[in-house]
């Protein structure tokens, strides 16, 4: 908090700086309502209008005004009891009415049950016996040599497992091409990024100077990650050497990223003498929750620009952090999620509520390893009486089922949107290795 507390904002923004242009669907008066009158639900949404221009005071910090929304993750200022959305608990019977029509059009996803069945019949409890956790999709474990060195020093295998999958994923499907610009969202330190160059480089050391990485986070991280310490787990050859330059930090929220507008990306055809955009990677280990539809907005916008998408890699995780405004396709969700509005395109009050109760249900999933079937043998039999009056198992299924119908929510985006037909979720690791074990591969290589 310190840093920020000393951070000033640029005279100038960066060209890339498009504020809300990744916001899938803003509240209404966003544009021109004051903190006071909708604050509470900016920051609901992750949409804070916190103002960064700090005027420094002995022991004190004085917001200088309330129409900056740079630092979106503080509080806004006090609002009144009247304005404040109070979280009303739900009964058995409006947990039945939010979950039984997203575990149907789940279970219909993967084929678990077919279109004219009578499963609207069912209960929810019998629905929830049909849930497969960590089965309904291929699970493809992979490895790649970039991390050998890692998986040999480090004692915790998780982060390397992970790691190793996922670059393994982008060297299966031909990605790792140094005529591709790479895209790491959600970046943090960068540890991932410099596998990824490093495979890169491995698999084209011809023309290994072209490969250019970028690393997007919204914070700074002071100690990024050093590909030549030994106790990293990183060999030091001349590839990790020459890895940090080509290696460029850009701090900002994927929310305001206009990627087209990135200077490095753009280049001249040689044939026409015409602008273009240079085709490009996305990939993630760790993009939370809202981020994750933030950034597949971010990549349509960069294809609506000219530029091309070859492959996207992203690890889902963190679904309790989705929210509302940014969800990427709000017509898949009003299939399952009752809206009071006719257009998918508009703000609907009770679709909302509705979505951050369902958001809040994908925690049950991560509860239980291994998973569980519900009336099986591992059910706890003392367990006290929850809210929803399903049992331990159940909510795990539930929490399962509304995990991965907002993930094949953004599958429907990308094929659809982005016009990746090839998209699909791939378990990449195992779930003893951790819970979050889901991933979205797409590719769209051209000649």
């Amino acid at each position: 908090m310190a840093a920020l507390c000393n951070a000033r904002p640029p005279e100038i923004w960066p060209t890339y700086t498009a504020p809300d242009c990744n916001i899938a669907l803003l509240p209404p008066g966003y544009t021109h309502d004051s903190f006071e009158e909708a604050g509470a639900l900016w920051k609901e949404e992750g949409l804070g209008k916190a103002d960064p221009r700090l005027m420094l005071k002995p022991g004190d910090l004085t917001y200088m005004s309330t129409t900056s929304r740079v630092f979106s993750d503080w509080a806004p200022p006090e609002v009144s009891t009247s304005q404040k959305h109070e979280k009303q608990p739900l009964d058995r019977q409006s947990v039945e009415r939010l979950l039984k029509p997203v575990v149907l059009s789940y279970l219909r996803s993967v084929e678990e049950l077919s279109a004219e069945s009578d499963a609207e019949q069912c209960s929810l409890s019998e629905l929830l016996i049909r849930v497969r956790c960590s089965e309904e999709f291929p699970t493809d474990v992979r490895s790649h040599s970039a991390l050998d060195q890692k998986r040999l020093i480090k004692a915790n295998q998780k982060h390397a497992q992970q790691q190793a999958s996922i670059v393994g994923h982008l060297e299966k499907r031909g990605l790792l091409d140094s005529k591709y610009a790479f895209i790491e969202f959600g970046s943090g330190k960068g540890e991932l990024s410099v596998y990824v160059h490093a495979a890169a480089v491995a698999a084209n050391p011809d023309t290994a100077p072209d490969s250019h990485v970028y690393l997007v986070d919204r914070k700074v991280f002071r100690q990024k990650f050093k590909a030549d310490q030994q106790d990293n787990g990183v060999q030091k050859t001349q590839d990790h050497r020459d890895s940090s330059q080509q290696l460029e930090r850009i701090n900002i929220d994927i929310r305001d990223f206009d990627l087209a507008s990135l200077e490095g990306l753009r280049a001249t055809d040689p044939l026409t003498g015409n602008p273009v955009l240079r085709p490009i990677i996305a990939y993630s280990k760790h993009l939370c929750g809202g981020a994750t539809d933030l950034t597949l907005k971010c990549l349509e916008r960069y294809q609506q620009a000219g530029g091309h998408i070859a492959g996207v890699a992203i690890a889902l995780c963190c679904h309790h952090a989705c929210r509302y405004s940014m969800y990427v396709d709000h017509e898949y969700l009003s299939t399952a999620v009752a809206s009071h509005s006719t257009e998918s395109s508009q703000w609907s009050h009770d679709q909302r509520s509705d979505f951050r109760h369902l958001a809040s249900m994908t925690g049950w999933a991560i509860n239980l390893s291994p998973p569980v079937s519900p009336g099986s043998a591992l059910e706890k039999d003392s367990e006290p009486a929850h809210y929803s009056g399903l049992s331990y198992a159940q909510r795990v299924c539930a929490g399962h089922a509304v995990k991965r119908f907002l993930d094949i929510g953004r599958v429907r985006f990308v094929r659809r949107q982005l016009g990746m037909d090839d998209a699909e979720l791939v378990y990449y690791t195992l779930r003893t290795t951790s819970p979050e074990n889901l991933a979205l591969f797409a590719t769209d290589l051209k000649d």
